[in-house]
Parts: C-alpha cells; sequence; structure tokens
C-alpha cells in the first residue's frame, strides 16, 4: 500500500507528470514558447561549446558524496524520457566545482536521436554524440527541489556524453534488461541493480575534473534559467543496441519515442568555462571576470591560458630595480679610492 501511494504521488507530481509538449509538430521545441514563456529566455540550454572561445579556468575540486553502496532506485517513462530516481533518503549529493554549496541528487534521465549521430542536446565544436545523460541535483539549503527550482540557483545539471560503438556498457545491462517493462507512459519498475546511481552519477571519479561548465536552462519546458551546466568532456560509450532500446518506450501519443532532444539555443553573451585540474584555484569568481555587465555564466577552452595566479615565477635581475633607478649604477660604483688615482693620473701629464 505504501508503495501503491508513493507511486501515485510521483505520477502526480507538478514537476514530474509528462507536460503539453513534445519534440515534433506544432508541440514541437519552437513552439514551446507560446505556453511556456520562460522558453524564450535569453539564457537557454543546450548550447554548442566551440571550444577555441571557451575561456579556461581552475576551480576547487568537484566533489561526489553518498555514491558508494547501494541504492534501491526506479525507472519511469514520462512520456518524455526514461527516468531514474531513489528510494533512499542518502542520496548522492555534490560540492565544489564552479557552485558554491551542497547540491542533493533530484532524478536523471537521458536524451537521444532517431539515430545513432545525433541525440545529445549540448553539442563540442557542432559535434552531436548520441546520447546524454543529465544528473539533476537541487541545492540543500533551499530545503526541497520544488523550493530550490523557485530560485536563479536552484539547480545543477551533470551533463554525461555517449558514443554508440559495437561494445555494450555493462552500466546498462540492468536498465536495458527492464526497458521493456516502462513501454507505456507513466509505467514504472524498480531496477534490479542497486548500484545503478554510483555507476552513472559517477563512473569515473578520475576524469570528473575535466569539464565545461555554464549557466543555462532546463533544457524541457518550462525552460528555467537557474541551472549551472557542468559537463564532461570525455564521452562514454553505449553500443548500438543498447541504445535502440531507450527508442522502443512510448510518448504520450501512443508512438515511439524516437528522438528527445532539443535543438542548441544562442549562446548570447555568455561565457563557457573549461576546467583546468591540477593548478591552484583561481581567487576570481566566474562571473566577477565577465566583461559584459549581463553575463552571468562561468566557461571554458584550451585555446585561452588558465586564468591562475603563477607563484613560482623568477624574478629577472632587472626586475630588482626599484623607482625606476638605473641598473648602470650598480655596475659602476664610484668610491673615494678610485677619485685619488684619477686626480694623480692627470696631474702627471700636467
Amino acid at each position: 500500500m505504501a508503495f501503491l501511494i508513493f507511486t501515485l504521488g510521483f505520477l502526480l507530481s507538478p514537476n514530474l507528470v509528462a507536460g503539453n509538449f513534445s519534440y515534433d509538430g506544432t508541440n514541437g521545441p519552437s513552439h514551446w514558447g507560446k505556453e511556456y514563456k520562460t522558453c524564450l529566455g535569453k539564457y537557454q540550454s543546450p548550447i554548442d561549446i566551440e571550444e577555441k572561445d571557451v575561456t579556461t579556468m581552475t576551480f576547487p575540486e568537484l566533489q561526489f558524496s553518498g555514491v558508494e553502496g547501494s541504492h534501491k532506485a526506479y525507472m519511469t517513462n514520462n512520456g518524455h524520457t526514461v527516468m531514474i530516481q531513489s528510494f533512499d533518503s542518502n542520496v548522492p549529493s555534490i560540492s565544489g566545482g564552479p557552485i558554491n554549496s551542497t547540491y542533493v541528487f533530484q532524478q536523471l534521465h537521458f536524451h537521444w536521436g532517431q539515430n545513432d549521430n545525433q541525440g545529445s542536446e549540448d553539442l563540442i565544436n557542432n559535434h552531436s554524440f548520441s546520447m546524454e545523460l543529465h544528473v539533476v541535483f537541487w541545492k540543500k539549503e533551499y530545503g526541497s527541489y520544488d523550493e530550490a527550482v523557485k530560485r536563479d540557483d536552484g539547480l545543477t545539471v551533470l551533463g554525461y556524453l555517449y558514443q554508440a560503438t559495437d561494445e555494450p556498457n555493462p552500466m546498462f545491462e540492468s536498465i536495458v534488461q527492464q526497458i521493456s517493462d516502462i513501454i507505456g507512459v507513466g509505467s514504472n519498475i524498480t531496477i534490479s541493480d542497486n548500484n545503478v546511481l554510483k555507476k552513472l552519477v559517477a563512473p569515473d571519479i578520475a576524469s570528473a575534473q575535466n569539464y565545461f561548465t555554464y549557466r543555462g536552462s532546463l533544457t524541457t519546458p518550462p525552460c528555467l534559467e537557474i541551472v549551472q551546466w557542468i559537463d564532461f568532456v570525455k564521452p562514454q560509450h553505449i553500443s548500438h543496441e543498447q541504445l535502440a532500446a531507450f527508442r522502443s518506450i512510448q510518448s504520450a501519443d501512443g508512438t515511439n519515442l524516437t528522438h528527445n532532444f532539443r535543438p542548441v539555443q544562442p549562446l548570447d553573451g555568455r561565457t563557457v568555462y573549461r576546467n583546468i585540474a591540477g593548478a591552484e584555484p583561481s581567487t576570481i569568481s566566474p562571473v566577477s571576470k565577465q566583461t559584459s555587465s549581463t553575463a552571468s555564466v562561468p566557461a571554458s577552452s584550451p585555446a585561452k591560458k588558465p586564468e591562475t595566479i603563477n607563484n613560482d615565477v623568477t624574478e629577472s635581475p632587472m626586475d630588482n630595480n626599484k623607482n625606476g633607478e638605473n641598473s648602470a649604477s650598480s655596475m659602476w660604483p664610484v668610491t673615494p679610492f678610485a677619485v685619488i688615482l684619477g686626480v694623480i693620473f692627470l696631474l702627471s701629464y700636467q
């Protein structure tokens, strides 16, 4: 009975129930702004991340907590994606990096395309990957997800990119095996693998410091501009067969959900940062480094030097001169003895 009440609560939650939008036709992305005015905002997601244009920055280490151990999780089809949440109260959290507080796990979901050549929402150098995983976290100090979405800094989303290959990814085994049980909209099932959150949320801690980050929005209506995006640079793999399984679930109109990614949105003057791990964290926040008064985002790029201070620079001997003194005065000191010798020398020629 308790599980039934929980399930109904999940399905009826205004934050999770399928909304009146789709990825095609009159309810497709180009029409979202008619019903959801916030989808017409200036700082929308996703974007195309051009590496030549990003700014490098060294952030504090991005830290994951609560990912170890098992978590009972369930998977549902909400009409727009495959979504995974957890029954546990001790869910994963993140801190550090470009965020200044602790953020708590809410849910994760996937975006894919009609074929394996597209599907990711954020692009890198105009390249689309086969799938993108979004892991959504809300700011803990706001007390709940519902309160966090009312704030400008309410959410952080981790973006993981996947490229289709012939090799299956073991992390997706339990998901793909059970995806046939959530074909219909609103159906859900407990995932057999209690380690699925650990595998998906923090698959590779070593590469977790290599990421792009920027300020943006939710990529589905109502497209609220309250998200600090953290997109990991290193793509992972998923097999063609595993990816095809996601296209088998149904959308609200009863057809297969073959694609569910929003096209990229204008950057509109925002800065995208790339974290450079290993250097000393910058003492200047990304926001304070903006040159535009309207910019409010961090960004990244290997083409530009990291905004870190090198305290190990060796000074040149010329750098020791103070107050504009001529360095020649220290090379040719004039002493009384030298003056006497000069006078004697001159007198000898009188």
